[in-house]
């Protein structure tokens, strides 16, 4: 293995980590598995400190080594993906804060937020296996499943629109679903890096 390389397979692992504290975040945040914000925050925490480790070591890599071609778009794409996931993991502590936050009762109007956060975490799975496979084809399916969260967040803001009062349930409901469609927004972002990697070109999103 030459040294490029080896560089970039210590970046992939860098960032593999990174995946995994992100969706971790996601996952105590959304009630995919048990946690406090307290555990999102630590969760977040450590996915910042491995952003920056990815980014410090990506530019060093960059000037060293000055790759060309798919090693070139490899280190780019890793060092675009790390913040993409860091703000994954800012998102998912920031919807934990809220709902710390909102008083009991709320229970029922939250839990319909439940089929759109599956959506945006298959859309986080699909989008890196995309980039560590490097596999085009899965960004496809990474566009369409954004296109439901965006509808499920234009339904949120067309009942603000015709609502002359809302409630706090509501306004918190809105409040986190504007965090789940960030989230997929990020998503789409690590699907056009992977598109980059393999094809060789930028994927044009919205």
């Amino acid at each position: 293995m030459s040294l490029i390389e080896r560089a970039v397979a210590e970046l992939a692992g860098l960032l593999d980590r990174l995946y995994s504290e992100s969706l971790a975040a996601f996952d105590v945040a959304f009630g995919f598995e048990r946690g406090g914000s307290e555990d999102v925050a630590r969760h977040a925490k450590e996915a910042e400190r491995l952003r920056a480790a990815i980014v410090d070591k990506a530019v060093e890599y960059l000037a060293r080594f000055q790759p060309m071609a798919r090693e070139l778009r490899r280190i780019t794409a890793y060092m675009e993906a790390s913040y993409d996931l860091f703000r994954v993991a800012r998102y998912a502590l920031e919807a934990a804060r809220l709902e710390a936050r909102i008083p009991g009762g709320c229970e029922e109007s939250l839990k319909r937020l439940r089929e759109v956060a599956e959506t945006a975490r298959e859309m986080l799975e699909d989008s890196y296996r995309a980039l560590r496979r490097e596999d085009p084809e899965l960004t496809e399916r990474v566009l369409d499943l954004d296109e439901h969260v965006d509808r499920a967040y234009l339904r949120g803001l067309d009942e603000l629109v015709i609502r002359e009062e809302l409630g706090r349930c509501e306004v918190a409901k809105l409040l986190i679903l504007r965090h789940l469609e960030r989230i997929a927004d990020h998503a789409v972002y690590i699907a056009s890096s992977a598109y980059y990697v393999a094809r060789g070109r930028r994927l044009t999103v919205d």
